[in-house]
């Protein structure tokens, strides 16, 4: 997979969700099985802003051929995307989350996976 796909594609999902958690926090909520009390939904948009941001810059910069810059990019997202497999992970284990929960590990996993290929695998040609 060429860089420029990666960063299309997780843009792509960020965007959704983010505009899910941003617009409707109550059903989103729901299909994880968390309860969306008031202060729950708040934080909820809280997530879907910064989903939304995230994805817009995976989308805006997926033509960038600056090196420095889509190493940077690669980093600060491979980084993220262990932060968030975590996160769910936690989630699932400590019973957070219903099964759909197992959904987020898996993208957070094959995201992690898509960019620590860029990080530790052997060079490939820009975008």
């Amino acid at each position: 997979m060429r860089l420029r796909s990666l960063l299309l594609l997780a843009g792509v999902i960020a965007l959704g969700f983010g505009l899910g958690f941003l617009f409707m926090p109550r059903p989103m909520l729901a299909l994880y099985g968390v309860p969306a009390d008031p202060p729950i939904a708040l934080v909820s948009r809280f997530f879907g802003a910064a989903l939304v941001q995230l994805g817009l810059v995976l989308y805006l910069i997926r033509d960038v051929g600056d090196l420095r810059t889509q190493r940077g990019v690669v980093i600060g997202s491979f980084l993220g995307s262990v932060a968030g497999l975590v996160v769910a992970l936690t989630g699932q284990f400590w019973g957070v989350t219903n099964q759909f929960g197992w959904s987020t590990v898996a993208i957070y996993g094959l995201l992690t996976l898509g960019y620590g290929s860029f990080m530790f695998g052997r060079p490939t040609p820009p975008l």
